[in-house]
């Protein structure tokens, strides 16, 4: 199971978000992001944060925590009875930058670019959100964080998975996000790489990973479910039938890689 922690006083922010996130400090003495919406919203943070270490790819440590209700903030927007159930919470990285528009110009200083050693990590990162049929990570919105807690190593860092699944859950199948909901389609990306052989050895070689690390997350995938609360009552026989049938068939990673590549070759090479 997930660590439980448990909230100490009330929460320092709301967050103006769809699901109103709070930034709360627990029992650990850390601050964390909980999300107190919809279970199956919960579940696939789990999820997708589970998958994104197997990965390799850097992400904020997760937990469960108990919310008290005296440390709910009074807000219209946020009722009590949603934090009577166990919620989630995502590791609060102080030692970040949150990638957007208004960041992208320090991408440019060839000095910081310089400590940024896995750079290919944005590109894995837009076949990741390609194979979880992530809508929810894009030029407008990147749910990204560059962790620069290691000054000589900064490390690109995803976060907030609630939209995987077509921003839904799994009911009604997967279907291929467009090119337009994908992070490669960024001013990001045409700042960090060009077109040429370094770049197509970086798309081989992630495709190549690709398909070890869908191997490695389908053999972690009982280990996965079994960290979903038992007080979600959600189906996790059945989540679990439908996460082989859509996510691991052989139709499914072959239009993924066929997606990879055209957003690359639209992005780089179509202009």
């Amino acid at each position: 199971m997930l660590p439980v922690r448990k909230t100490i006083h009330q929460a320092t922010k709301v967050y103006d978000t769809g699901a109103k996130p709070l930034l709360v400090t627990c029992d650990d003495l850390n601050d964390w992001v909980l999300k107190h919406n919809d279970p199956y919203k919960l579940i696939n943070e789990i999820l997708g944060s589970k998958f994104a270490q197997v990965w390799g790819l850097d992400t904020p440590g997760i937990c469960l925590i108990n919310a008290q209700d005296e440390h709910i903030p009074q807000n219209k927007s946020l009722q009590i009875r949603n934090f009577r159930k166990l919620c989630f919470g995502s590791f609060y990285l102080k030692s970040s930058i949150h990638v957007d528009k208004s960041s992208t110009s320090i991408f440019e200083d060839h000095s910081f670019r310089k400590k940024i050693k896995q750079k290919e990590d944005l590109l894995l990162i837009g076949l990741f959100d390609i194979w979880l049929s992530n809508e929810d990570r894009t030029h407008n919105n990147s749910n990204l964080l560059l962790n620069i807690t290691d000054i000589s190593d900064y490390r690109f860092c995803v976060f907030d998975h609630g939209e995987i699944f077509n921003s839904g859950s799994l009911k009604y199948g997967l279907a291929q996000i467009t090119e337009d909901e994908s992070i490669i389609n960024t001013d990001l990306t045409s700042i960090l790489f060009k077109k040429g052989t370094k770049l197509e050895t970086a798309v081989d070689n992630i495709v190549e990973t690709f398909y070890l690390c869908v191997s490695e997350c389908k053999e972690a995938l009982p280990n996965i479910i079994s960290l979903i609360p038992a007080e979600w009552k959600i189906d996790t026989e059945a989540l679990e039938e439908n996460l082989r049938k859509q996510l691991f068939n052989e139709k499914w990673l072959k239009d993924c890689i066929t997606s990879f590549r055209s957003f690359i070759q639209i992005k780089f090479y179509n202009k």
